[in-house]
């Protein structure tokens, strides 16, 4: 799917009245959906304590306070003022302010960090959105220590979540081009050369909901089509939460991927 517009994109995410409205992955129709990225990070890590974590695109904070609940320390950054307050508000509530800290900035451009290194790098929910991939993994990848973990999701372009909402934008394009476009796919292949440009390399992933259509609800009103398409997709959830086999893995509505930086001894 085509590139992002870096000036529109990240206007329309700064800008209030925008993303806070329609990203509520905690309680709207489809949490369980999203529930289960953070099954995946109980199943997959050993989080220590001591570990310190940088939440790029923490949004209302749900994967910096998964870490900070677990005795980590937290940054969280995002571009929307309004995310931010609601992430501040979510800390408060679960008595976690003194493990989080949130600034407001950009994924492609992280000096506000000076020199901290980062155990943990969260690109969560945020990688389909990034105009400038490349810039922003280059940045991410600055800042993550050199036996540190980059844990990230995105939507494949093979699902077939992604291929419709590809139908979907290729659509929008013709009939509103004013419209900004704001998300895109990838390709497993594509994912994995990105990674490797940024000094990265994929160690494994994971995929949730191959029956998850409507993953994104605002692309569809309430409506009987909508509620037996969740139906199907809170079915699948409860007998396959998630797919850790490469061809299932990698067809899910959405992918959690797990990369380390690349060393002589893993390249060998």
């Amino acid at each position: 799917m085509g590139d992002l517009d870096s000036r529109r994109v990240g206007e329309y995410f700064a800008r209030p009245g925008t993303v806070e409205r329609w990203w509520t992955p905690d309680s709207g129709p489809l949490s369980f959906h999203y529930d289960v990225e953070l099954d995946i990070l109980e199943d997959a890590l050993e989080v220590d304590p001591d570990w310190r974590v940088l939440d790029v695109g923490t949004g209302r904070g749900r994967f910096g306070l998964w870490f900070a609940e677990r005795g980590c320390r937290v940054v969280g950054v995002d571009l929307n003022p309004e995310m931010l307050e609601a992430a501040r508000q979510h800390a408060r509530e679960r008595g976690l302010e003194e493990r989080i800290e949130l600034r407001q900035g950009s994924a492609d451009d992280l000096a506000l960090l000076g020199d901290t290194r980062f155990d943990v790098v969260l690109c969560m929910e945020l990688f389909d959105h990034l105009p400038d991939l490349e810039r922003s993994l280059a940045a991410m990848r600055g800042v993550l220590a050199e036996d540190g973990r980059f844990l990230f999701t995105y939507v494949p372009g093979e699902s077939l979540y992604g291929g419709i909402g590809n139908v979907y934008r290729w659509l929008r394009a013709r009939l509103s081009p004013e419209e900004t476009m704001i998300s895109r796919t990838y390709a497993l292949g594509e994912v994995r050369r990105r990674l490797a440009a940024s000094g990265l390399e994929l160690e494994r992933y994971w995929g949730i909901g191959l029956l998850c259509l409507n993953a994104q609800t605002r692309l569809f009103t309430e409506s009987p089509f909508t509620r037996m398409l969740t139906g199907l997709a809170r079915a699948e959830a409860n007998r396959w939460p998630y797919y850790a086999r490469p061809w299932l893995a990698r067809h899910g509505a959405h992918v959690v991927g797990l990369a380390r930086p690349r060393t002589e001894a893993r390249e060998a």
